[in-house]
């Protein structure tokens, strides 16, 4: 616990600044500090040339991920970091890939490349940068060829199978979605270029011998028996990995199955995609894998660099999350111990307990049994905690599939199902619960979200648990496709504000600009802008350092947890702010910069006194000095305050540059010079 204890703490005191109103923590959910999607591929290459191994993860999601080693070489530890890669997207996704990752010096110039596979066949990135500093630069014609035998869901790995020096591209064959090779067999393509300049032509002599293995085919190449040539370790569906030892040359290859190897390893997961490196530092290769759920194993080499033995090791890539997808967040104190411990629904309908081991300002969940574990909610379950009876302990309510609800009463630590309660309400699929006092008259009313944008609905209690439709209270609130909403006082005035999670990732904030008693509604964009969910994401709301701000922890469809750190600052906050009187820029701080520099705002407030708030959209231009535009670093509608952007220039090259803030009719352009 001391690890994720020290870990938050860090994060809480060094890294915010207000150009992120949400910090996202990954080491509160994953202490090793590596997330990952449904689908996962991890690849290691030590992209930043300090001599240790840092992490890509290619996934389902739609861009590959990049995890910085803060560790050393022989005790990893692993940070997020979104600009390795985010030049490779800067516009958009389409004609990108994000499913398979292979990184290998194709050009022997000292530094890796990248390739990545996924629906667009082989896309190759060359690395212009060197080996301390990427800048990748796409090429559209590399693979284009092999593109065109290989289908839509290809994994490329990368040996020098001949022994001629370049590295030769083998590559495992899935289910394509469209007419392609038969799923499970490898094809091979044989380098007969230069080490400056490739060249793949078809050669399955490469791999004679290897059988089809399946649906899918996952390849990884490595010296496992220290031998001086190439082996192969190779995934495959809902089996063990199969090991072929190279029992002929490295100038000429001879596989031959040696299942020793890879018997301790489980059989029973679906997707299994290895690699092969040394992640310890003990001079042998230990082996990792990713899954179809997005779980990362880890078997340490117990042997040796010539006879490798592989054991599970837990420590590493423990990730706190469902079992299966749709992950859902509810608070409530069960065990009674001070601090909030939290339920989540998933897929399969079940409810899923995470105590909090921690304490009120230092969470540390661990997922665990209770009581009502054992509840069945059907599918797509979306369970919450609520003292629905009033007699001071926590009972579950839980939305569904098919858009009922179902109560458990807790009794004496006992969940008795109450079928009556809820008769006659339905969402008509998915629905999602959400409770609060909303006319402030002492009992709890629900806003019932659904799949269907149109079937929002609110219901008001009597006060004896009859709950009756009444949507006056949801004026100007538009419903989401499978909306998961939560009432949080997000800006402290006093009354319940909503938060509206969606099927497709988004967080929308209503804030409530009437009272305890009538509600009124004011959708705002700019609270949520710095969150990025993929897909399905339902959020709740605590205090979990003690600053007086709502954190928030959102469970996403993938079945991972995001923890948010609230870092909206108190004096823009709605409401409550001592707003600017005037548009203004700061001079960039440092000036001149290598390679990070801060950029500070202030949006007056423009309106009435009883009505302040006029969501001025506002951007922040980056320009060079022939007026070429190189970024946009804000561009989104922001309410009155002051705000700080960062603008990491790594990979620009020296010189002036101008940053222009435009707001309205508001305009101003200021210089600053990056010096490397």
């Amino acid at each position: 616990m001391r690890t994720i204890l020290f870990l938050l703490s860090c994060s809480l005191l060094s890294s915010y600044t207000y150009s992120q109103q949400w910090v996202k923590i990954d080491s509160v959910f994953s202490p090793f500090g590596v997330t990952a999607q449904n689908f996962s591929d991890p690849e290691y290459c030590d992209l930043d040339g300090d001599g240790d191994l840092d992490l890509i993860i290619g996934s389902s999601a739609d861009r590959i991920e990049y995890f910085m080693n803060k560790g050393t070489k022989t005790s990893p530890v692993f940070r997020r970091d979104t600009t390795m890669f985010s030049s490779i997207y800067s516009n958009g996704y389409q004609f990108t890939n994000s499913a398979y990752v292979a990184t290998v010096d194709i050009d022997t110039d000292g530094d890796f490349d990248l390739v990545v596979g996924g629906y667009n066949g082989l896309i190759l990135y060359w690395n212009g940068g060197d080996s301390t500093e990427a800048i990748w630069f796409k090429d559209t014609a590399s693979f284009s060829a092999i593109n065109a035998l290989i289908g839509t869901d290809a994994k490329p790995s990368f040996a020098d199978l001949d022994g001629d020096g370049d590295p030769d591209l083998i590559i495992g064959i899935g289910e394509s979605l469209f007419d392609g090779p038969t799923p499970g067999i490898l094809m091979a393509f044989r380098n007969n270029g230069t080490p400056s300049s490739p060249s793949f032509v078809p050669d399955n002599s490469l791999i004679a011998g290897i059988p089809d293995v399946g649906l899918n085919a996952y390849p990884t190449f490595s010296d496992l028996d220290g031998d001086g040539d190439f082996d192969l370790m190779m995934g495959r569906d809902l089996q063990t990995m199969l090991y072929y030892k190279n029992t002929g040359t490295k100038n000429s290859p001879v596989w031959t199955v040696t299942s020793s190897v890879v018997s301790p390893l489980e059989t029973t997961t679906y997707w299994k995609i290895p690699t092969l490196s040394d992640l310890d530092g003990d001079g042998d290769l230990d082996l990792t894998y990713g899954t179809s759920d997005g779980t990362i194993y880890y078997f340490r080499n117990i042997g040796t660099s010539l006879a490798p033995q592989f054991q599970s090791y837990a420590p590493y890539f423990q990730m706190i999350r469902t079992n299966g997808n749709a992950a859902s967040v509810s608070f409530g104190d069960y065990d009674k111990d001070g601090d909030l411990d939290f339920i989540s629904g998933d897929w399969l309908g079940g409810v899923q307990y995470f105590r909090n081991d921690g304490d009120f300002l230092h969470p540390n969940f661990i997922k665990t049994t209770a009581p009502f574990t054992s509840l069945d909610a059907g599918s797509y379950s979306i369970p919450k905690f609520i003292d629905i009876d009033k007699d001071g302990d926590l009972d579950i309510v839980s939305g569904e599939l098919l858009g009922k609800l179902l109560l458990w009463v807790n009794t004496n630590g006992s969940f008795v199902l109450n079928t009556t309660m809820f008769t006659g309400i339905d969402a008509g699929y998915r629905s999602a619960p959400a409770f609060t006092d909303i006319d402030n008259d002492g009992d709890l009313d629900m806003l019932l979200g659904a799949e269907d944008s149109d079937s929002l609905k609110f219901y008001v209690n009597n006060g004896s648990n009859l709950f009756t439709a009444d949507n006056s209270f949801i004026n100007g609130i538009a419903g989401e496709y499978v909306a998961h909403p939560t009432f949080v006082d997000l800006d402290d005035d006093g009354d319940m504000d909503l938060v509206l999670g969606t099927g497709f990732g988004d967080i929308y904030y209503y804030e409530n600009k009437g009272t305890k008693v009538f509600p009124a509604w004011k959708r705002n964009d700019a609270i949520f802008s710095s969150v990025n969910i993929r897909q399905g994401s339902a959020a709740a709301f605590a205090d979990f350092d003690g600053d007086g701000r709502q954190d928030m922890i959102v469970g996403e469809y993938s079945g991972n947890f995001s923890f948010f750190k609230n870092n909206i600052p108190t004096s823009v906050r709605p409401l409550t702010a001592q707003f600017p009187m005037e548009f203004t820029i700061s001079q960039n701080y440092p000036n001149p910069f290598n390679p990070s520099t801060t950029i500070t705002f202030s949006l007056p407030a423009v309106g009435t006194n009883a009505s302040p708030f006029r969501f001025t959209n506002t951007t922040i231009t980056i320009f060079d000095l022939l007026g070429r535009e190189i970024t946009t670093l804000v561009n989104d509608h922001f309410n009155p305050g002051t705000y700080s952007v960062t603008w990491n220039a790594k990979n620009v090259p020296s010189g002036v540059y101008f940053y222009r803030l435009q707001s309205g009719d508001f305009t101003v352009t200021k210089r600053m010079m990056l010096l490397k």
